[in-house]
């Protein structure tokens, strides 16, 4: 019996399998490309096809293995449910048969390019690639399989993937096996905007189809439909109506009324005649948007994106209260379509699919920020959008590792414990670089190593998604639920990166505009306030600037630190009140900026009049408020502190070293790091504070014993820190943040440029050891501090990290997330070991006098900022996470009445700097009053 694919061109076309006798003669996959990526690309690919069955990805099959009559027999109703057109009821027997066949080695090609075309991924993803380990298949049902499984790839945003994909496809097939995948690479090329290769796609469709037999009519008119939708795109408005009015005669009679290139011409149409403010318009897009709920899943993306075009037409007519209602709905679905998304595939992938989600994120702002800024539902909404998916790429990162820790069989145990191993190894290439390998060679091991992950994590992701009840429900983040857990007194503060969409578009201007920072301001009542912060650029610049500043004590920061504080912290203070406790929840290079050391309008401190706790999103306050507070008496977990590490024999060391004896960073490229005197004592004062501590020093401070460690209540570790610059990249200037590490320039996951140095670190050797003394944040994110409550890296640059938007810090930070740290405390810059010392000491103090984790740390800088008033010695640790003390309860800050001199010192009230003249301190009484006028306070601001 002939395999069967899909008549229709375009995969979207219709869910439903169609037969063909047509088999594709035999060919040869092509190598693509000499780049490191594309290489990387190709061997996750293979590596993926060629493991061993992943999980099961549905509930999991009963031990007795289905009788293959019940499998037949799912199989034919489910058929005769496709047959007649029920698609409700084809998705649940769909799901039953699936179920039966995962029990068994059968694969079902049929049932694969079903679940594509409704939208359910995961399940066409385990299928196709289940299809891909079989032995020897056909070369056409080979083809196809690649085919689809680009399709899938495609439109959960992994474009590179989804190309090699295609392109392994194209040799195999011929005839309309060709054109699918040929017209899924134009697909991909419109969404990439490769117009040359979009333009070689549309040529090879058309030679396609000169020599092509059978087949439906309509399906010659595609490419001009993609022709059409390039020209939409680009804002050829007069040249896209002109295709598609042309296209509409063509197609009309031979499209069946339920057809997805039915919906796209509609919708294209829809969008056109909306930029002309043509009153036809809704009618169009409502006909496509009935059409895509009749033929796809609820959640379908292209639903999602059919309401946001209803959206836009809604604003355009003036409508907002329907559009923000449109765009709500859109929202919700959007928002389901991504639990079950991220529930699949590895970090990389999970990244690329939030890309896209981020689009609709950004509509949504644009709404309220662009075109409706004094609705409080288009302002819910929005900030409502921000708490459910700011950072959710690494909430399921995390919630799969810890779903994993919990509940693996011992298959999986082993699984996660490879991956483990794999983080070590990788490690381990990374930060040695190539000592016993040529330089090509090592490249090559670092390149399977990382394809041998991602099949890790893509067989890790299938695995969680099987062990989760089919009945387990999230509860809805809510703006409201957030609001009930933010403390009284304290607001809550997102700060998020967006890029303002236009619906009309071009050609008058871009659809989508260059990035800006908004603000959403919220408290424990009342409504939420949405502030526009201006351009992404030049706050990131300003952002920049004030770090150099900071980070060297021989600058003055204050003017810098004005002026980004007049373009972040000032617009937010209009809409915060008498707030002054601030959970702050930053996006992008704001990330990297300690936001007390900004200067306000009077010349002061911000951390005079704020309190700041840094958190990745809005929604780790419901994660707080559901943890279960300590009980009285019941067993916890110790505290260790490491320090002080015996990293080699100081002969080891070059002559020079003195000017970097006493910082806590080291360049990586000589592997040699000082000792750091101070980190012992500093030790013994946690210990002071905090009683049964075990304190681990000298040659006892190693990798292998962190790694051992127990899910400990605190964890504090003093030593050298690095993050590494991006080999991809430029290296940054000496004196900047980072560390050099020679080798071969290639991109490297930033995980494995960040990292502490322990015990032994100078003696590295073999590049084959696993426990070399480096431990990177990879490593570090396969620890289980699940239950720690608190983990200090009292090292140089800890907080540092690659800053995407939306998606928190890659470096330590995100490691310990997803280790299951609640609260770290981390550094901005390089640090002094001795003032460190001293931090340390009056923070645990604190902690130890019950003060909250993050308030304790603003008294500890206080109190070093009135011997060392330069904030590059107090303001370079921020606490991200749980501010709580240790015992759960919220403690909230305490704020001295504070009169500012215009060097913006914090003297008591009624002081003067020791012998200050007369004349002196009239001078700066006038400065005082010129800033106040030329800054006045808004009623209600601190």
């Amino acid at each position: 019996m002939p395999p069967r694919r899909p008549e229709r061109a375009d995969r979207d076309i219709d869910p439903r399998p169609r037969r063909s006798a047509e088999r594709a003669s035999p060919g040869s996959p092509t190598s693509r490309g000499a780049r490191r990526r594309g290489r990387l690309l190709s061997l996750a690919v293979a590596a993926l096809v060629s493991a061993a069955r992943p999980a099961p990805i549905a509930a999991q099959p009963s031990p007795a293995e289905p009788a293959s009559e019940d499998v037949a027999a799912a199989h034919g109703r489910w058929r005769a449910a496709v047959e007649r057109d029920d698609l409700a009821e084809g998705a649940a027997l769909a799901d039953r048969y699936f179920a039966l066949l995962e029990g068994t080695s059968g694969v079902d090609s049929e049932l694969a390019h079903f679940y594509l075309g409704y939208g359910d991924y995961a399940r066409a993803e385990a299928l196709l690639v289940r299809g891909l380990t079989r032995e020897q298949p056909s070369f056409n049902d080979e083809g196809m399989l690649y085919a689809r499984l680009g399709n899938v790839y495609l439109d959960l945003g992994d474009l590179q993937s989804a190309e090699e994909l295609l392109k392994r496809a194209q040799p195999l097939l011929q005839g309309w096996g060709e054109f699918y995948a040929v017209d899924s690479l134009a697909r991909l090329y419109l969404e990439r905007r490769a117009l040359r290769s979009f333009a070689e796609a549309l040529d090879r469709m058309r030679v396609i189809l000169r020599e092509a037999t059978g087949g439906s009519g309509w399906a010659y008119a595609i490419p001009d439909l993609r022709a059409a939708q390039l020209s939409l795109r680009r804002g050829q408005v007069e040249e896209a109506e002109r295709r598609l009015l042309d296209l509409r005669p063509r197609l009309d009679p031979a499209l069946p009324a339920q057809s997805a290139v039915r919906a796209d011409l509609l919708e294209e149409l829809g969008v056109l005649f909306t930029r002309k403010g043509d009153p036809g318009a809704e009618a169009l897009l409502l006909q496509a948007l009935v059409i895509r709920e009749r033929l796809f899943a609820p959640d379908h993306p292209a639903i999602v994106r059919a309401l946001g075009h209803l959206a836009n037409l809604h604003v355009a007519q003036g409508r907002t209260a329907v559009a923000v209602r449109t765009r709500e709905r859109a929202a919700g679905l959007q928002d389901r379509s991504a639990r079950a998304n991220l529930a699949r595939g590895s970090e990389r992938q999970k990244r690329l699919y939030m890309g896209l989600v981020q689009r609709d994120t950004d509509a949504t702002l644009s709404l309220h920020l662009q075109g409706a800024p004094r609705d409080q539902a288009a302002a819910r909404l929005a900030l409502r959008s921000i708490l459910r998916r700011k950072g959710l790429a690494l909430d399921a990162i995390a919630e799969s590792f810890a779903s994993l820790r919990r509940s693996l069989d011992a298959e999986g145990r082993a699984l996660l414990g490879a991956l483990t191993q794999l983080d070590a190894k990788l490690s381990t290439a990374i930060t040695r670089g190539p000592i016993d390998l040529p330089a090509e060679e090592h490249q090559r091991e670092v390149e399977q190593l990382e394809a041998e992950r991602q099949r890790l994590e893509f067989q890790l992701a299938a695995r969680t998604r099987a062990a989760r009840p089919a009945d387990a429900k999230e509860p809805p983040i809510t703006v409201e639920g957030v609001q009930a857990a933010i403390p009284d007194g304290a607001a809550l503060v997102e700060i998020v990166q967006y890029r303002p969409h236009d619906p009309f578009g071009p050609p008058v201007r871009p659809t989508w505009g260059k990035p800006r920072y908004a603000a959403y301001v919220v408290g424990r009542r009342g409504d939420v306030t949405g502030v526009d912060l201006g351009d992404a650029a030049a706050i990131d610049a300003a952002a920049a600037e004030l770090s150099r500043d900071l980070s060297n004590p021989e600058r003055d920061p204050r003017e810098r630190a004005r002026r980004l504080d007049a373009l972040v912290m000032q617009p937010i203070r209009g809409a915060l009140g008498p707030a002054r406790w601030l959970l702050l929840s930053p996006d992008g290079a704001l990330n990297l900026v300690p936001f007390a050391a900004l200067v306000d309008e009077e010349g002061g401190y911000l951390i005079e009049r704020a309190s700041f706790t840094y958190l990745t999103s809005g929604r780790d306050l419901l994660r707080a408020a559901g943890a279960a507070a300590p009980q009285a008496g019941a067993p916890r977990g110790g505290v260790l502190v490491i320090a002080d590490p015996a990293f080699g024999s100081p002969s080891e060391l070059a002559p020079d070293d003195d000017a970097t004896r006493g910082l806590r960073s080291a360049e990586l490229a000589g592997a040699r790091f000082p000792p750091l005197p101070g980190t012992e004592r500093e030790a013994e004062a946690v210990r002071s504070a905090l009683a049964s501590a075990t304190v681990l020093t000298g040659p006892s401070a190693t990798e292998e014993a962190l790694k051992r460690a127990q899910r400990p209540r605190v964890l504090h570790i003093a030593t050298h820190g690095f993050f590494l610059p991006d080999q991809g990249s430029p290296a940054d200037p000496p004196g900047t943040r980072g560390a050099a590490i020679e080798g071969p320039a290639f991109r490297e996951n930033p995980l494995l440029r960040s990292g502490l140095a322990l015990a032994g670190a100078n003696a590295r050797r073999s590049s084959s050891d696993e426990d070399d003394g480096i431990l990177t944040a990879l490593e570090i994110s396969s620890l289980d501090l699940h239950g720690t409550q608190l983990v200090v890296l009292s090292a140089c640059e800890t907080g540092l990290g690659e800053v995407p938007r939306g998606d928190g810090v890659y470096g330590l930070r995100r490691a310990l997330l997803l280790a299951g740290a609640e609260t770290q405390v981390m550094s901005l810059w390089k640090v002094g070991d001795m003032a460190t010392r001293d931090l340390m000491t009056s923070y645990y103090a604190a902690l130890a006098r019950g003060g909250g984790r993050s308030e304790a740390l603003r008294s500890a800088q206080l109190e070093i900022r009135r011997e060392r008033p330069h904030p590059h010695a107090w303001a370079g640790f921020i606490t991200s996470g749980e501010g709580a003390a240790l015992d759960g309860r919220q403690v909230a800050p305490a704020f001295a009445r504070v009169a500012t001199s215009p060097r913006g010192c914090a003297c008591a009230a009624g002081e003067e700097g020791p012998g200050a003249p007369p004349a002196l301190a009239a001078l700066a009484a006038a400065l005082v009053l010129a800033a106040r006028k030329r800054w006045p306070r808004r009623p209600g601001n601190w």
